[in-house]
């Protein structure tokens, strides 16, 4: 951890040495950022015969850059000194590109025509260039096969299995309001069961978790530790665990037909200071070059160096031309769709839906699990439980209508969430 670390503060103090520069934020963990760090170094010198340093901003997750963003561009509007955002899902580039705070990037037509328009129904980049999908993710559930052996507890093969008063204690969440893959699952739940039975879904999983995390990786480090049995996360967080620990020890499973692929994007933010190098980088990111770096393992030849990534591409040729020698053995553009994702629904209720999840899953989750415990755990009453705290606490056309006065009317904002979080804490006290 501490060479990580060193890797990092070369890389932000590196800017003053080096002919160009690059400016980024991300919510990507440190092998990606050190992978693609030292080979678009290499890349950029080759193409360009000039050195360049990229400064790597940590202002936490994706939420968390979401609201740094914002914020930053209000303080100052023609630019924040940032070049690119990268990561963090499709949602708060939809978000940004509607408040005018990216900059559309025309790539070259070599690139641009390797790169479908689509990936099971989402599109996979702006037609205007405002953004493109740099890798593509799917959600499921990673879980400890030793675990399960011993507990004699089943495989998880759909979201609502890990409801099941089974798991109590022996799973864990992030938060969605700072993890932008805690989101999309919860947004994912919700629309595949549908709203009613997707809160129902979600109280049960809050309810048996045995903590709320900050991020997303902290629940996949317990279960590869046995810590936990079992956590939903974003598939390329339980492929390298996998590929870490052993598929002896670990396995990972999309819920069928209840889950999505879609494109985790960057984008060039408004006023980039370094215009010409944040579009050189996104090509390379897109690139055949960049993009093998997500499928191959440490040491091969085109592959990452020190960290095995296993993420999906968005260049549907490279699974055929890598064949084996890939570690993802999933090939995202055979995927079989089992609901339409609703992006456009997903996108207009991002922030109200975080602030309605909170107040009732994550910031009451004492008083949710304590009374999970009394009722349902406990065998006396779990049919009054679910009449009482399983029914969704506002009905899903409320959320869309607060949905376009939530970011705009933070009065509006500030006292619906008091009011919820008052109801939440009156909701689990029977």
């Amino acid at each position: 951890m501490r060479n990580i670390t060193w890797l990092l503060v070369l890389a932000a103090v590196a800017p003053v040495c080096a002919q160009d520069r690059l400016v980024l934020v991300s919510p990507h963990w440190e092998g990606i950022r050190i992978e693609f760090d030292a080979a678009f170094k290499t890349h950029y010198r080759r193409r360009f015969g000039r050195t360049v340093a990229l400064q790597w901003l940590d202002v936490g997750g994706t939420m968390a850059i979401l609201r740094f963003i914002r914020t930053s561009f209000k303080a100052s509007p023609n630019g924040i000194g940032v070049d690119v955002f990268w990561g963090g899902g499709v949602d708060p580039y939809v978000q940004l590109q509607r408040d005018g705070l990216l900059q559309p990037v025309k790539l070259a037509p070599s690139v641009l025509r390797r790169l479908p328009q689509t990936i099971a129904g989402f599109p996979l980049y702006d037609p205007q260039g405002h953004w493109y999908g740099a890798a593509v993710s799917g959600f499921g559930i990673l879980f400890n096969k030793a675990i399960l052996r011993l507990r004699q507890m089943p495989t998880p093969r759909a979201w609502d299995d890990l409801g099941d008063p089974v798991w109590f204690g022996w799973m864990e969440l992030p938060d969605p309001r700072r993890s932008g893959s805690a989101h999309m699952m919860c947004e994912i739940i919700l629309q595949a069961y549908g709203w009613e039975k997707g809160w129902e879904v979600l109280t049960h999983l809050f309810a048996n978790a045995k903590r709320v995390t900050p991020g997303s990786e902290e629940p996949v480090t317990d279960v590869s530790i046995g810590e936990i049995a079992a956590a939903p996360c974003i598939d390329f967080y339980g492929w390298s665990k996998i590929a870490q620990v052993g598929g002896d020890k670990l396995g990972f499973i999309y819920p069928r037909r209840l889950t999505v692929i879609n494109p985790d994007a960057i984008a060039v933010l408004k006023g980039a200071p370094n215009l010409s190098v944040a579009k050189a980088f996104l090509e390379f990111v897109l690139s055949e070059e960049g993009q093998r770096l997500w499928l191959l393992p440490v040491g091969a030849a085109g592959g990452p160096r020190h960290f095995t990534l296993a993420r999906m591409s968005v260049l549907p040729h490279l699974y055929a031309q890598l064949g084996g020698r890939a570690v993802v053995r999933v090939n995202p553009f055979r995927f079989p769709v089992g609901f339409r994702y609703d992006s456009r629904k997903g996108n207009a209720r991002i922030d109200v839906l975080n602030s309605l999840l909170g107040a009732f899953l994550v910031d009451a989750h004492r008083e949710l699990q304590a009374a999970w415990r009394r009722w349902v755990i406990s065998g006396k009453a779990a049919a009054r439980f679910h009449q009482r705290v399983c029914r969704p606490p506002v009905s899903e056309a409320e959320v869309m209508e607060l949905a376009p006065r939530w970011a705009t009317d933070r009065a509006l904002a500030a006292q619906t969430e008091t009011a919820w979080a008052h109801r939440a804490r009156q909701r689990y006290r029977f």
